[in-house]
């Protein structure tokens, strides 16, 4: 009986492999006693370009919006290499007996696999590996819990549709919105994303009230306090009527906050307030939360953050999935603990003093069956003997956030004193706190240098307006208070941060946030979708938004901050709402979570697609599209080239090792765009041969599209 394993990339195939038993490597797969172990290269089928149902769609025009294929085809993608795998894998299953699906864990993973699968029309029994991680011992128990693939047919459905919607949009809009604004002399293409689009005004959003922000200087009003065995500053408890007055309860008058300050010389301490509180070890990390904390303190890029998790998971096996939007662990994987952080002292051997602190007697809060989603938290797995040391920079650093986390969740929580004081000189109160802490707990795993980012980095109130923690001296209720000073302490208003990539996931993930603060008539069910359905993007798809908008231009990176172009803030001004709003997204995000969980039917959610589409491109038509010249840099048009590398990474595998190919060297870089390809209306990029230096006109449409001109 042979059974053929079908791994998303070649790196899980070897792993499989190495597992299984001797094996023997042939062309394109890995042979194991009855297992034929072979792999995709991520998707080896992708969604027919327009041009494939009718040659007319490979030139732009408005009459022929929009495009609704009727029947979708799913074709694979134009790579001899891409083609060879997968006459490959149809011979292993002609030959197979039955079939283990081994596709990453999550929604892409099924459809990439789930797609080759009906690709050759298979009808042999297919089982789902379900693989968390990638060492030996979460093999083995992936193994042993094969389940049908029949019960991730809704995962499938959803993932399919999404495609699909996402192909209407991007096809449909993108070029209904680019014909709009080349009407009025604009030369690029303006892309149309119903996630890319919604991040790119939420960008340009916070650029905006930047730019507009004017800072004001208001005062504090603050007396020090002297009491029997020591002295502290106290802050201003304003009464409600102050509001009254100024709105925003900031003083901008300095002989009105001076007036408030003209005190009696002695006071009594009208309140004193002493809590024994707690801050429980943080949550284990899910993708966005690390590419926060990462950004905070490393300044790394998000899909830096997901191209070194993703390396840990696959290449050192040091890691779990790391696509994941769960904070949480499955109350099984409790039992593992012990040997995970025997493991932990040899992997990386300074925390080893930690574990032999930590108590594995303790059980978080972290593990908790109810909110385990499809992945669980990211965490340190045993590994296959790879270690720290072995790791570059970056890579340690990502490592600790996650080592420390997991860590944390077997030590005690940390405890203090909390004690507020609040002080009456004649009419006036004022108010002081201060923290005494009492034990570490886990804090001892972040000295000042590893901090725990603030939770508030994104919050961008005024932070001035918090007094710093002091140590208060003894105080006894009811006790004199003399006063020893008074100030009008001066503090300016602050802008918005600029984005970065840690604060921008942060807010792509909690955007009904930033909605409930910029609208304030919406309604409450708007609000409550959007929290539902996890704000834009997902966990894999987050960081790859943001390369996009960079490469397409719309955005721009000064050090660690991300700001919108002109040609970016100029798409969102034009734009309609219904193109640029998050709650559609969040709309479809909802729909998509029922196809997957409660059977709604992926025809009936496509035609209000299709609908939707409709009416945009009705809008597009009439709209007023008024960009400048796109702003890509030099290097945008080399990022996109090393996607396409990556796209068609297999034209040239005739080896029997399990590796992904190289791509075909390709020319050199690009400068500007100037004009529109003569076959299919795109704009031509200005393009220069790494051989000779020789420069011609190259359609931006790649590798659909292979016009070249020369340069006159």
């Amino acid at each position: 009986m042979t059974t053929v394993i079908i791994a998303e990339k070649p790196s899980v195939a070897n792993e499989l492999a190495k597992y299984l038993g001797h094996a023997q490597r042939a062309d394109g797969y890995i042979s194991v006693g009855n297992y034929r172990v072979t792999w995709c290269f991520g998707h080896l089928l992708t969604l027919a370009e327009p041009h494939v149902y009718d040659e007319k769609y490979k030139k732009w025009r408005a009459d022929d919006l929009p495009i609704l294929p009727t029947d979708i085809k799913i074709i694979a993608k134009d790579d001899a290499g891409i083609r060879k795998q997968l006459k490959i894998i149809g011979s292993l299953l002609k030959e197979s007996d039955d079939v283990i699906h081994a596709g990453d864990p999550d929604r892409e993973g099924q459809l990439l696999v789930d797609w080759v699968l009906q690709h050759h029309k298979n009808r042999k029994p297919v089982k789902r590996l379900w693989l968390a991680a990638q060492d030996s011992v979460s093999i083995q128990k992936a193994l042993r819990n094969l389940q049908s693939n029949l019960q991730y047919a809704p995962l499938f459905q959803a993932a399919q549709t999404r495609s699909i919607a996402d192909w209407l949009v991007g096809m449909n809009l993108s070029r209904a919105f680019t014909l709009a604004a080349q009407k009025h002399g604009y030369r690029g293409v303006v892309s149309i994303g119903r996630v890319q689009t919604p991040t790119l005004a939420l960008i340009a959003m916070r650029d905006h009230d930047i730019e507009t922000f004017v800072s004001k200087t208001y005062y504090v009003p603050m007396v020090h306090v002297g009491v029997a065995k020591g002295s502290f500053w106290a802050t201003w408890i304003a009464p409600e009527s102050l509001k009254d007055r100024y709105a925003d309860g900031k003083i901008t008058d300095l002989d009105f906050a001076n007036s408030i300050l003209q005190l009696p010389e002695t006071g009594v301490i009208s309140l004193l307030e002493k809590k024994m509180l707690q801050t429980v070890p943080p949550l284990p990390y899910r993708l966005s939360r690390l590419q926060k904390d990462a950004s905070a303190r490393f300044g790394l890029k998000a899909d830096e953050v997901l191209t070194i998790c993703q390396s840990l998971y696959e290449d050192y096996k040091l890691t779990s999935y790391p696509r994941t939007d769960c904070d949480y662990l499955p109350e099984s994987q409790y039992s593992e603990a012990r040997d995970i952080l025997a493991a932990l002292t040899h992997i990386y051997p300074t925390l080893a003093h930690f574990v032999q602190q930590a108590n594995t007697s303790l059980k978080s809060s972290a593990w908790n069956d109810k909110k385990v989603t499809a992945h669980h938290a990211i965490i340190p797995v045993r590994g296959n003997g790879a270690n720290y040391t072995q790791l570059k920079d970056k890579e340690q650093k990502v490592y600790d956030l996650i080592a420390r986390a997991y860590l944390a969740q077997f030590f005690p929580a940390y405890e203090f004193e909390k004690t507020d004081v609040e002080t009456i000189f004649g009419q006036q109160r004022f108010k002081a706190t201060g923290n005494i802490p009492l034990k570490e707990g886990w804090k001892v795993l972040y000295p000042p240098h590893k901090a725990k980012t603030k939770a508030d980095e994104n919050n961008n109130t005024d932070t001035d307006d918090k007094e710093p923690e002091q140590a208060l001296p003894p105080i006894t209720l009811g006790e004199a208070a003399r006063k020893l000073a008074t100030e009008a302490r001066q503090k300016q208003t602050h802008p918005p941060k600029t984005y970065t990539d840690g604060t921008l996931i942060s807010d792509m993930e909690s955007v009904h946030r930033v909605v409930a603060s910029k609208t304030k008539d919406i309604d409450n069910k708007w609000l409550k979708l959007l929290k539902e359905n996890a704000g834009l993007g997902t966990e894999a798809t987050r960081a790859g938004i943001l390369k996009t908008l960079l490469d397409r231009g719309f955005i721009e990176r000064t050090g660690k901050n991300i700001t919108a172009t002109t040609t970016g803030r100029e798409l969102i001004k034009a734009l309609p709402k219904e193109v640029k709003s998050p709650i559609a997204t969040a709309m479809m995000e909802q729909e998509l979570a029922a196809i997957e969980k409660e059977g709604l039917d992926p025809d009936v959610f496509l035609a209000k697609q299709q609908a939707s589409i409709e009416k945009l491109i009705g809008i597009a038509a009439s709209a007023t599209i008024l960009l400048s010249s796109p702003e890509a840099k030099s290097d945008v048009p080399t990022k996109a080239k090393r996607a396409t590398k990556t796209k068609s990474a297999s034209t040239k595998t005739t080896s029997t090792t399990a590796k992904t190919p190289r791509a075909k060297a390709k020319a050199s870089t690009a400068t500007s765009t100037e004009k529109n390809c003569p076959e299919c209306q795109k704009p031509m990029i200005l393009r220069a041969r790494k051989s000779d230096g020789q420069k011609f006109w190259g359609c931006s449409g790649f590798p659909n599209c292979r016009c070249v001109v020369q340069v006159s």
